[in-house]
């Protein structure tokens, strides 16, 4: 079996769905999950698949300045997201035993990533991403391999990205750019023209073959179409987590790698302009973490 892990910064507080997020990875037996925070790290006690470094915010920031520069401007903790293209190079020597390392978010409550991830597909695949069209912040997986642990260096003017203290985004569209286009693609980028013949385009599938960008309609109420053809807020809005299996109200019994809360907490992504549920009043209500656990728009609740 390939071995996994995916690495974690966060620092501040743990968000309020934290026990049961970790239960989320609890149950993925198979999965490592390495936290790298100045949070209270007894919810990450005794469980056997979860390792953690304790360090603060600006010395974490420092690791990276030794390697990219000083005058990288990471100010707040949203902005670590622009580091991950460079993750492995910090983290070289914890994922050194693995053979695929990545990142995911706290805002999100797993299923059966194996499931999804089998080991036909590590065995096929070197670069892994829960949505089709880029490679997604939420979750992703990449070979390890020195291509990929330095795949940060290959993102376009990836030195003003670091250098701007706002978030960018280049862990989505930076890395998906630096994987998938051309010298071709880039050429008509830069100069303004658009190239598409037969040639180009077995050039673009030869690049991309050993990518495995398939969407898992993770993220409810974004501009992706979901399984029916829905957008934004039409899509599914009642979920349940019940001991490591994500289900919904609308899709039957079909089950998802992994429900991702961004839209349900935060109208920042929501971009038909309606707003997050969970931005005017949140519940969190868990007598039995094994028992059938609802999400919704009041938030999340044992049934």
């Amino acid at each position: 079996m390939k071995k996994i892990v995916f690495l974690l910064p966060y620092f501040g507080k743990w968000p309020d769905w934290m026990p049961l997020y970790i239960d989320s990875v609890r149950r993925n037996t198979s999965i490592d999950f390495l936290f790298i925070t100045d949070c209270d790290t007894s919810v990450l006690d005794n469980v056997p698949n979860v390792t953690y470094q304790k360090i603060s915010f600006e010395a974490y920031v420092n690791r990276y300045k030794k390697i990219l520069g000083e005058d990288i401007q990471i100010q707040n903790t949203y902005k670590i997201c622009d580091l991950r293209p460079f993750y492995a190079l910090v983290h070289e020597k914890d994922i050194a035993d693995y053979d695929f390392f990545g990142w995911t978010d706290l805002d999100v409550l797993f299923g059966d990533i194996r499931a999804y991830y089998t080991d036909e597909i590590l065995n096929k695949y070197n670069v892994l991403s829960s949505h089709q069209m880029r490679l997604a912040g939420h979750c992703a997986l990449l070979r390890n391999r020195p291509k990929y642990r330095r795949i940060g260096f290959k993102i376009y003017n990836w030195k003003a990205a670091l250098q701007n203290p706002a978030f960018v985004g280049i862990d989505e569209h930076g890395i998906t750019n630096a994987l998938t286009m051309t010298i071709f693609d880039k050429a008509a980028e830069k100069f303004g023209f658009s190239l598409d013949n037969y040639l180009l385009n077995l050039i673009r599938k030869l690049k991309t073959e050993s990518y495995y960008f398939k969407e898992q309609y993770s993220t409810p109420f974004s501009s992706i179409p979901w399984i029916d053809g829905s957008l934004h807020s039409k899509q599914p809005d009642e979920w349940f987590y019940e001991r490591g299996k994500i289900t919904n109200a609308r899709d039957g019994d079909r089950s998802f790698m992994y429900l991702h809360l961004m839209n349900f907490k935060s109208s920042t992504w929501r971009f038909d302009g309606t707003i997050a549920p969970w931005e005017s009043g949140f519940v969190y209500d868990i007598k039995d973490i094994n028992a059938r656990i609802k999400i919704d728009k009041e938030g999340i609740k044992s049934l």
